[in-house]
Parts: C-alpha cells; structure tokens; sequence
C-alpha cells in the first residue's frame, strides 16, 4: 500500500471522526452522559391513549418541563444562570440529578447558584462547540488507531454494524483484536481526548459547591479546606517541577550510555583492525589502515552504532513518557485545587454568610458585608508585621506557641510534619519555597511547603492555653486602650 493511500485512509478516519462529532448533538439525549463517544440508544417513544391522539408524556418529559420553568423563573429574578441553561440540552441523568439538587433547598437564590453550578459541570453534555475546543494529545496516534473502527453510517441518522464492519476489514488488514468491538473505539477516543478548562473548571466547581452546601459547611469549614486545597495545589505545582528534573536527569543518563556504547564500539573496531592488520592494538585510529579495507568489521561497528541510536531513542521516548503523564496529572490535579479554591470563595462563602444575591460567576468575589473584629484583622497580617504588632503591645509568642499554631491549622496531611520557620531553611535556593523565606508555616514530609499563618481565633486561644500566652485576649485588650485613648 503506497503511503499515498494510507493518507487518504487515515483522513477518511479523521473525516468520519469529526462528522460523528458535529452529530454528536443530535444524539446526546439519547448517549451515555458519562462519555462523549458513547453509542446513542434508541429513545423510548411516547405512546398514544386507546382511541385517542394525544401522546401519553413520559415522566422524564414532565420533569424537563418542570425544571425549565423553574429556571425561567429564577432568570426572571435576575439571579445566577449556567452558562447553558436550556435544560433540553442534558441528559436525562443530568436532569434527576439537577431534580434533586433544586428540592434540597426551599431559597430561591441558593437553588439558582446551586442549579447554575450543577449545569456548568455538565457542560460537555451541552456545548459541543466548547468540546471541539478540547485537545487530542496523540491525534496521530488516534487517527492511526481509530482508521478502522469508525466507519461511516450506512442509513442517514443510523450507525451500522461496527464490529462487523470492522472484523471483515480485520481479515486484509491485520487490525489488533482488542480494537474490534466497536465499544472499544469510543474508549480508545475518550484516552486521548482531554476537555477544555471551561469544562474541567465546571466540574472541579461544582463538585466543591454541592459538597459544602450539602455538608453545610460555616465559614470556618470553608477556611479550613480552602487552605487544604491550596496545601494541595502547591504541592502538585513542586511535583511537576521536580518530574521536569527527572525528565532532563534521565536524559543526560541515556546519553551517557550512548556515549559508552559508541566509545565500546570504536575501541573494538580499533582491536579487529588492528588484528587483522597485524598492527599495534594501542595505535590510534588515524595510523590504522583504510577502514574501507576491512568492510566485514566497519559494517560490524556502523550496526553497533545504528543499534545504541535505536536504543537511545527508545529510552529518550520513556523517560519522557513516564514522567510526562505523571505532570499531566499533576497540572489537572493544581487546576482542580485552585478552581476549587475561587468556588469556595466566590459560591459557598456568600451562601454560608446568607448572602447569595451578590453572587455572580465573572467579576469582583463577593466580600462580607460584615466587617471582622478588631483581633480577626490583626491576625491576617503578614507573620512579619504581626510580629512587630505583637512585641509594640508587649508579646513575644513562643516557639511553642507559634508550632502549635501551624499544626492546627490543618495544613498537609498525615505522614507530614508541621511548625512554624519564616526564614530560610537550609541553604538558599529561590527555586524552592521552603529554601528561602517566606509564609512562616512550614509542611515537611512529601517535599516542603510554606503557608500562611491561620487567622481563626479559635486556634490562637487554644494554644495560647498550653503555652500561657493568651494572644487574642492581649490584642483585644490592646485595641480596647487604644480606643479609649482615641
């Protein structure tokens, strides 16, 4: 088969690819809203009464139209909306599960924030114009996989036979028997396929919302795993710097075994050589006679060249390959914290506080209306700036003191150590967060992280008991005499 042909194939492949895709909207009420390349199934078709011709609605159909306008009516309120908010655009899944979500609370506001969430992490189900958006990471390894599963439909708006199509075309061409069942084929699309950050942001943000509203979670719950995400977040971020060492290590080490191999392969070509020569063993290459008098051997030492090329390659391939899906983890995982981290912010907080009407998905995040006291806004300064506030009103905090804090504060998890350094630990490197200085909270245990000091009295009272130093008791009443002399 000339490569002329293969490329006329490999397009057809890719041709019917995207024309399933552009159908794909025509059939998501009827696909597996867990994968876009699903098969559609035949849709239950409604039935007419005996002797009459009005259709009997479904139960699914009257709770679309039950939530339609329900949603029209919180629009009409000026509230939240999803991105798409034509419920006749998702799934009959996605439908129950935004059925159940709106029963869950009787406040118009917190249903709205709550259903406009709920259908922005369902997104891929309704805009495929944001899924087209999303990336093949080896479309030329899926084109060249997919060239004989996908084939074209033999009826307008029908699928055939698949895996039939594809064992009869299996017989010529050789196809591997695991890509037969035309099932395989969609799954094989869905490994290489990754969604949009529009999309993975919808669902990183809804997951995170319908949790701490069906948890209800206080502000103080919302602080706590606010910090735990960005714990989270920050160490994925060292872990894709520390694979892009690895990568660049494991490359240098498959280098200099090429090295060696090639410095083997001349040393024996200089011995056979100089064997059949007769000449001295030692002598340089250069004073050797004309290689192309002895072809048996040149020939010996170009394979051994080729065959270390051939190796290097390979192993350049896996290391980077390794490391490669391991940092694509990494950054979805970091993508996933910090998207979680705004929602928190920008949803769940302004629900805990009762404040849902100034909830608005783009924009400024919504800030209490209630200002904090006196001591809360003291201790969110900067550890630097506490400090020197603490020891202007007379308090030093202790070590132990300041270790108790970190530690409750919940950063990292268990297997990590936690206590307070706001300087450099070790020797300087700006590479590293904890190799210089920084937020004074320090994380050690699977790489070494910094945050920053907590904010919630609570957790100063309590360790202010153990070690006898009563901050927020001190700073209150430092605040109170300074008021009364104002």
């Amino acid at each position: 088969m000339t490569r002329r042909v293969q490329f006329l194939k490999a397009s057809k492949a890719v041709s019917v690819v995207m024309a399933l895709a552009c159908a794909a909207p025509l059939l998501a009420q009827t696909a597996d809203p867990g994968s876009i390349w699903s098969f559609p199934t035949t849709p239950d078709q409604p039935q007419t009464g005996d002797g009459t011709a009005q259709l009997d609605m479904l139960p699914i159909d009257k709770e679309r139209l039950l939530i339609d306008a329900k949603l029209k009516s919180l629009a009409e309120q000026n509230l939240m909306t999803a991105r798409i908010n034509d419920i006749s655009s998702y799934s009959n899944d996605t439908v129950m599960g935004l059925s159940a979500i709106l029963s869950e609370s009787d406040d118009p506001c917190t249903q709205a924030v709550r259903a406009a969430v709920y259908l922005d992490g369902h997104l891929a189900e309704a805009d495929w114009t944001e899924v087209g958006k999303g990336y093949l990471d080896r479309p030329v390894t899926l084109a060249l996989e997919t060239v004989l599963i996908f084939v074209t439909p033999d009826v307008p708006g029908q699928l055939s036979d698949v895996t039939s199509s594809v064992r009869a075309l299996s017989n010529s061409l050789n196809v591997v028997s695991k890509v037969l069942n035309g099932y395989d084929a969609y799954k094989n699309a869905n490994k290489h396929y990754a969604e949009t950050q529009l999309i993975r942001d919808g669902v990183a943000t809804n997951e995170i919302v319908q949790q701490a509203a069906r948890g209800n979670w206080t502000e103080a719950d919302l602080t706590r795993e606010r910090q735990a995400l960005l714990v989270s977040a920050q160490s994925k971020a060292e872990e894709m710097l520390a694979l892009q060492t690895r990568i660049s290590d494991g490359l240098k080490e498959v280098d200099t075994r090429y090295e060696e191999a090639v410095q083997i392969a001349k040393y024996e070509l200089e011995r056979e050589v100089a064997r059949l020569s007769g000449n001295n063993p030692d002598s340089p290459m250069n004073s050797l006679l004309n290689l192309n008098d002895y072809p048996a051997a040149t020939r010996a030492y170009d394979n051994k060249i080729d065959a270390a090329g051939a190796v290097r390659a390979q192993e350049h391939q896996e290391v980077v390959e390794r490391s490669y899906q391991r940092m694509r983890e990494a950054q979805f995982a970091t993508e996933k914290a910090l998207a979680q981290v705004e929602a928190l912010a920008r949803y769940s907080a302004p629900l805990a506080r009762g404040e849902c009407s100034k909830i608005r998905r783009d924009g400024p995040i919504a800030k209490p209306t209630t200002k904090p006291d006196a001591v809360s806004e003291v201790l969110k300064l900067p550890d630097d700036k506490l400090m020197i506030f603490l020891k202007s009103i007379g308090l030093t905090p202790s070590a132990d003191l300041m270790n108790c804090v970190c530690r409750s504060a919940g950063y990292g998890s268990s297997g990590t150590s936690q206590y307070y350094h706001p300087d450099t630990i070790g020797t300087y490197d700006k590479r590293y967060s904890c190799q210089q200085p920084g937020p004074p909270c320090i994380v050690a245990g699977f790489g070494c992280s910094r945050y920053p000091l907590p904010s919630d009295k609570d957790i100063w009272t309590n360790c202010g008991k153990s070690a006898g130093q009563d901050v927020p008791a001190a700073i209150n009443q430092a605040v109170k005499a300074r008021q009364q002399q104002d």
